[in-house]
């Protein structure tokens, strides 16, 4: 199988050649975007051969009115397509899709309304989300709205899929209520535009001690959370949970990072025989750190080729 091929099936539930595996980091900041974010991330493809390449976003959400009290939600528009914010990320798409002329998928990144609230009000929302939710509120509805369209441009642009970074979940931040009423309605906007649009949609659940279950019903194909986190489920725990392909088994800040080849094979094995082969994609918790030593990522990814797969049938 190609990688187009394994990716296929995995999404199609069937078992491939071997488990696929991709893993992704914020390239250094002076190949953060244009140019040379289109080179890194090509050059990134070439050198460690992941079964599908995530494309970053370093162009975080944006908004004309400043965000200092919780009143000022409400004074938000939604973003054009044509803001610079926008039109920077779907260049990079554009460029890097067409020089991959189908290689392999590719997913980019889209930071949830909350996280992009987040970014566009100095980190307030929480903050804003518990003094007056009705006013973040009405803010983040306008954030979804023009992500929602940007969702589509992306795909438009070239992207197979959109990898939907979902923050808001977590047990200590905020109620199940609260997350219920003012965060996933938000987030089911942007995902329900792309829902019969996207090959590879995942939906990556950040952070610790997330209420996993409230995110079953969230439409996507792979679903990837940090599943070392001791407050969060097990990969085999998520994997019965979701019924969906499920991506991770690795420490982001582990032995991916430090471990030595043997070590990093080890676990690759370990984590597919512990949950199954099928519906099932190696990757890490979250990103990984901009410093890491590649090889180590491109040993991890070949080790998911030294497990003993088990044996096809064919009719």
């Amino acid at each position: 199988m190609n990688r187009l091929e394994r990716i296929r099936a995995v999404l199609a539930g069937q078992v491939p050649d071997r488990v696929p595996a991709s893993f992704w980091f914020h390239f250094p900041a002076e190949q953060a975007h244009g140019e040379a974010a289109v080179k890194a991330h090509l050059d990134y493809y070439r050198q460690v051969k992941p079964d599908f390449l995530k494309i970053m976003n370093e162009h975080p959400y944006q908004t004309k009115v400043q965000i200092r009290t919780p009143s000022d939600w409400r004074k938000l528009k939604p973003a054009p397509l044509s803001s610079e914010f926008f039109q920077a990320q779907l260049d990079e798409i554009k460029q890097i899709t067409d020089a991959l002329n189908g290689e392999c998928l590719t997913t980019t990144t889209i930071f949830n309304p909350f996280s992009s609230g987040n970014h566009a009000s100095g980190r307030l929302v929480t903050q804003h989300l518990k003094e007056d939710p009705q006013s973040v509120n009405m803010g983040l509805a306008v954030i979804a709205e023009s992500l929602a369209e940007f969702a589509v441009a992306c795909l438009d642009a070239g992207a197979d899929g959109i990898y939907f970074s979902a923050q808001g979940g977590e047990a200590d931040r905020f109620s199940e209520h609260v997350f219920l009423e003012f965060i996933k309605p938000h987030d089911l906007t942007v995902l329900n535009a792309i829902r019969s649009k996207g090959e590879l949609n995942i939906i990556h659940i950040c952070r610790d001690n997330v209420r996993l279950h409230l995110y079953c019903n969230y439409p996507g194909h792979v679903f990837n959370w940090a599943v070392t986190a001791p407050s969060n489920l097990s990969l085999k725990s998520g994997k019965r949970l979701f019924t969906r392909p499920i991506l991770g088994g690795l420490d982001n800040n582990g032995l991916i990072v430090k471990g030595k080849p043997e070590e990093i094979e080890h676990a690759v094995h370990e984590i597919i025989r512990s949950v199954g082969p099928a519906n099932l994609i190696i990757g890490a918790d979250c990103t990984l750190p901009t410093d890491i030593n590649r090889e180590n990522i491109r040993l991890a990814i070949e080790a998911t080729g030294t497990y003993p797969m088990p044996a096809q049938t064919s009719n």
